[in-house]
């Protein structure tokens, strides 16, 4: 009887709808901003352009340091999809170029608990977590803005300027 009530648990709808519900959630930006460095001056397209190492520092000439979740993770894929209108896959060409150009992508770290860390640990960090985790942030880590889906909400994430591949 216990094995047949166990393997029912563990089957059970609830940790089926948990992934669902996951994607669901909207991602915020996150940051521990410079002193200095108004919230509000912090747009779409400075964070756009930090995680794609197009600028390396905030407004005030702080050196920033965005911060990746693995690729396999959904909430990745999301802000990834909002941020430059393509999947995490679709960016590998964009960043084998500029690796061989000597750019490296922002660091990855393992959760959004880790990403609350470092950012928390690291002046200039910027970061996105779902929303839930946002609405409880260490006092120097601030909450920027929020996408909703695949849709940036406001502030929008412009889409960039060029394709992110380049024909050779």
């Amino acid at each position: 009887m216990v094995p047949v009530l166990l393997l029912a648990l563990l089957s059970g709808a609830p940790a089926s709808r948990a992934p669902r519900e996951q994607a669901e959630e909207p991602v915020c930006v996150v940051a521990h901003l410079p002193d200095g460095v108004d919230p509000t001056s912090v747009n779409a397209e400075i964070v756009r352009r930090l995680f794609l190492v197009r600028q390396r520092f905030w407004p005030d000439g702080a050196q920033a340091h965005p911060v990746n979740l693995p690729a396999s993770s959904p909430v990745r894929e999301r802000f990834s999809r909002a941020a430059f209108g393509q999947g995490v896959k679709d960016m590998a060409p964009y960043w084998n170029d500029r690796y061989f150009h000597g750019t490296r992508p922002p660091p990855t770290v393992a959760s959004e608990a880790a990403v609350i860390l470092f950012l928390e640990r690291t002046p200039g960090g910027v970061g996105y977590v779902q929303a839930p985790r946002a609405d409880s942030l260490p006092s120097s880590v601030t909450r920027l803005f929020c996408l909703a889906g695949d849709t940036p909400s406001t502030p929008a994430i412009p889409r960039p300027e060029a394709p992110l591949r380049e024909a050779r």
